[in-house]
């Protein structure tokens, strides 16, 4: 398992590569926004099979900056 952080468009993404069990690596990501006093998290998971940890991660922010890019219902658990 890996995990990166980055702020992309005043939003924080973080990106989790989980390693499945019978191989392969799946992506999990949340979504902050920042508003005022308070933070909104939302949480996506991908349901996707990659060959590789680096693969993975970088489907994972690549699909975290598609989400902020069209909108997305924020504080609502969301699976692709």
């Amino acid at each position: 398992m890996s995990r990166t952080r980055q702020q992309y468009q005043k939003h924080f993404i973080e990106v989790t590569s989980i390693a499945l069990r019978d191989g392969g690596f799946t992506t999990h990501f949340e979504i902050e926004h920042h508003a005022g006093t308070h933070i909104d998290v939302t949480h996506f998971e991908s349901g996707q099979r990659f060959a590789t940890d680096d693969e993975s991660i970088s489907a994972g922010i690549a699909l975290a900056q598609h989400k902020v890019d069209i909108g997305y219902d924020i504080g609502t658990p969301v699976n692709q």
